[in-house]
């Protein structure tokens, strides 16, 4: 088993729990772990499988990294990336009482930066207008089903190679939950995941016609690959059924929304859209450890 030279990571300011969190927004999601100071996952790089274990100590200001596989050392040159470091906001400055007072209280988020677009493609594409509880079974079934065991890190799993989910028929995928047409965009996709990989140290503008040229992959989609794979915190998420009215219940103190209203009340925090968009998932977040008892 190839493990990278370890690493340590200077991380100031970075609150990583916070950071990491909308990795795992699936629940059970076999490809990655997140626990109080520890963060583990498993994906598919460029070079193969690989799979990254970041432990820390709150507060710390410094995390501990480890890449295992022989897509080891690829992940391991993403690591500033993924943990937020090279997130700079020290321009958000915002004057709105509401985003002011949740960003300080979560001053230490930081838009991370995955890279791994095979993985986030075919995540993406799974969560597609299905509720959020059957994607994270249907994710999970079709992790437990076609991926394998994630190297270096006991009881994670990598995602599915895009070969095995090209030659799989839709059988295989009916069986497991996945619809027709999400079946047909997670095939398309596989057959030119190896060449859209290339994008990904670049502009997501350069990669977008191609991304968007793939059946059953829409502005949606390519919103979440803004926000997770390429890390830019000016993401505003269209398309989604939730995140509108979250918006301007955060911002406007109105219950409904859609994707036009959102974007207005989100204009005057450019370039730091989705900055506001995840301080308003942590503050719900929050909420709902309060009202369970955890916090």
């Amino acid at each position: 088993m190839k493990v990278a030279s370890a690493e340590t990571i200077e991380t100031p300011g970075v609150d990583l729990s916070l950071t990491l969190g909308p990795l795992a927004m699936l629940s059970g999601d076999p490809t990655i772990r997140l626990r109080t100071g520890v963060f583990e996952r498993g994906t598919l790089t460029p070079d193969g499988p690989g799979a990254i274990r970041v432990t820390w100590k709150p507060g710390s200001g410094i995390a501990h990294v480890e890449t295992f596989g022989v897509g080891a050392d690829w992940l391991m040159g993403g690591v500033p990336a993924l943990l937020g470091v090279q997130d700079d906001p020290s321009d958000f400055r915002p004057e709105h009482p509401v985003v002011r007072r949740l960003w300080r209280g979560f001053s230490g988020d930081r838009v991370g930066r995955t890279r791994t677009l095979w993985h986030d493609l075919a995540w993406t594409i799974v969560q597609q207008r299905v509720r959020g509880v059957d994607a994270a079974r249907q994710w999970r079934r079709l992790v437990e089903a076609l991926g394998e065991p994630a190297p270096g890190v006991e009881g994670v799993r990598v995602p599915p190679e895009p070969e095995r989910i090209a030659r799989s028929s839709s059988d295989v995928f009916r069986g497991l939950g996945i619809d027709a047409r999400r079946t047909r965009a997670l095939h398309e996709t596989a057959l030119v995941a190896s060449r859209l990989q290339r994008f990904v140290d670049g502009d997501l503008d350069d990669a977008r016609p191609a991304l968007l040229s793939i059946p059953g992959v829409g502005a949606w989609s390519v919103s979440l690959l803004s926000a997770f794979t390429w890390g830019n915190p000016d993401t505003v998420i269209v398309g989604d059924s939730g995140i509108p009215s979250l918006i301007a219940s955060t911002l406007a103190g109105e219950r409904r929304a859609d994707d036009s209203r959102m974007k207005e009340l989100l204009e005057p925090f450019r370039p730091h859209r989705y900055r506001v968009l995840r301080l308003a998932f942590a503050a719900r977040t929050r909420r709902a450890y309060v009202v369970a008892g955890v916090v």
